[in-house]
């Protein structure tokens, strides 16, 4: 059982580490793919509007909303 208790609180502590990790990588190449997937976003936004396939609309507005809100998180 106490190994038990050790293991959750050293995953517990790994948490964190593993994040700044993830977020340090992220923001390395951030501004590289940044512009591509912005775009990609909104012409799958603009597509879907203009052919009225709205699975479209969905994945391009989520895809371009998700990239703005992860660059204004990573900025601030």
């Amino acid at each position: 059982m106490a190994l038990v208790c050790m293991a959750v609180v050293a995953g517990v502590l790994w948490v964190p580490v593993l994040g700044d990790r993830l977020t340090a990588t992220v923001s390395k190449h951030a501004p590289r793919v940044f512009p591509r997937m912005l775009l990609l976003g909104l012409a799958l936004l603009v597509l879907g509007l203009v052919v009225h396939v709205g699975i479209l609309d969905v994945v391009g507005g989520a895809l371009a909303g998700v990239v703005v809100l992860a660059v204004i998180v990573d900025n601030y």
